[in-house]
């Protein structure tokens, strides 16, 4: 196995470049997704979301009146969250918070949590999935509830050696390519995106990002939220009511401490 595919420590690397990428790429929360978790979160306040971002959900909750806190690994995603925030009159001073779901901190406790995006699957080691569990049930309050997604399996792979291309407003190109392939003695799949930025034609900077995605079953992902001592577990088929089906590609997890 190589260094990168150790079985312990996992990390999911989002430096500038890609925060940058992934803003332009994705600029707004899907609109049923946002619905569903405003429609998930309700009036339970205060609300946590980890996993945050450059705030996409976040500040989209904030505005509309949620008091919500946000946690993130990447100081980069941070500061372009408090970039939006500032661009949309929005005050997320003592909200934001550079710490990864496992080695969770905080001062409050919370009467729910969330994580959008299918991005808890990069939480994936065995041990980091069981402390991120514990520590989420452990910032919320007594019948608080934590609500997130989990993905079925990777998507099918795409044509070789394509890049991706984003403009930004000042003209300068950043390009995006890399690769992607499941560890067998794991089962996860481990990723690289190599990231160039170019001004006026010319590379200027280039940048490297790892990252490692765990997929899960319904039950493989119930019976992991229920061993971190959550009272209620509920899987569901997507942005549904529905149970789960052996199709499905993504799995909205409820969880009750």
């Amino acid at each position: 196995m190589e260094p990168s595919e150790q079985t312990t420590g996992y990390r999911a690397e989002y430096r500038d470049l890609l925060t940058q990428a992934y803003d332009l790429d994705k600029p707004a929360a899907p609109a049923d997704e946002l619905s569903f978790l405003l429609t998930a979160v309700g009036a339970a306040e205060p609300v946590l979301e980890l996993m945050c971002g450059s705030g996409r959900f976040l500040l989209p909750l904030l505005a509309a009146g949620v008091d919500v806190d946000g946690v993130d690994a990447s100081p980069s995603m941070l500061d372009a969250c408090r970039e939006h925030a500032a661009e949309q009159c929005l005050d997320v001073s003592g909200r934001l918070h550079e710490q990864r779901a496992e080695n969770l901190r905080l001062r409050r406790r919370y009467r729910a949590a969330f994580c959008a995006a299918g991005s808890w699957g990069l939480v994936a080691g065995d041990d980091e999935v069981a402390r991120a569990l514990a520590a989420v049930r452990a910032h919320l309050l007594q019948g608080g509830t934590f609500h997130f997604e989990v993905e079925t399996g990777p998507e099918p792979p795409g044509a070789p050696g394509g890049v991706t291309w984003w403009t930004r407003p000042d003209g300068a190109v950043i390009t995006a390519r890399g690769g992607n392939r499941i560890d067998p003695a794991t089962g996860l799949e481990h990723g690289v995106g190599i990231y160039e930025l170019f001004v006026d034609g010319v590379l200027v900077h280039t940048e490297l990002n790892r990252w490692v995605r765990r997929f899960w079953s319904a039950d493989a992902i119930a019976a992991a939220v229920r061993a971190a001592g959550f009272a209620e577990v509920v899987v569901r088929s997507g942005y549904s009511d529905e149970p789960p089906g052996p199709d499905d590609v993504l799995l909205t997890v409820h969880a009750t401490r």
